[in-house]
């Protein structure tokens, strides 16, 4: 009977810390390029999601023009597309969302699993 004890303490430690569970899936991960744009400009939005199979995922930012772009399904799970930001003039003390000239924003979105990703970046106002 003490022989079967070690095997199945063994395997009760290994699934309490997943080292046993199929599927293991890595948080989201996304990215703005260029991580500094002026205002008026566009970027390029990036994200991976390990799982789902939906051909498009949204992601939205304050800074966004129309405050949301669409992103297309690429090879593998990623997904990429490309959003304008909002016109100097929304960043000033006038505008909807004001700021200094120099303002961190980020970008949000979830994956078809549900799971959200996150990304930053800085919108130059200019003079």
């Amino acid at each position: 009977m003490r022989g079967t004890t070690a095997p199945i303490a063994f395997i009760t430690a290994a699934l309490s810390v997943g080292l046993l569970a199929p599927g293991a899936q890595a948080d989201p991960a996304a990215q703005v390029s260029p991580t500094t744009v002026k205002a008026g400009s566009t970027v390029t939005v990036r994200a991976s999601c390990d799982t789902g199979t939906a051909e498009t995922v949204d992601a939205t930012s304050q800074a966004f023009k129309n405050g949301t772009v669409t992103l297309r399904r690429t090879q593998g799970a990623g997904y990429t597309g490309q959003a304008t930001i909002a016109p100097a003039e929304n960043f000033t003390s006038g505008g909807p969302d004001p700021v200094g000239r120099l303002s961190q924003w980020g970008v949000d979105g979830n994956c078809p699993d549900g799971r959200g990703f996150h990304a930053a970046f800085t919108v130059d106002r200019g003079h």
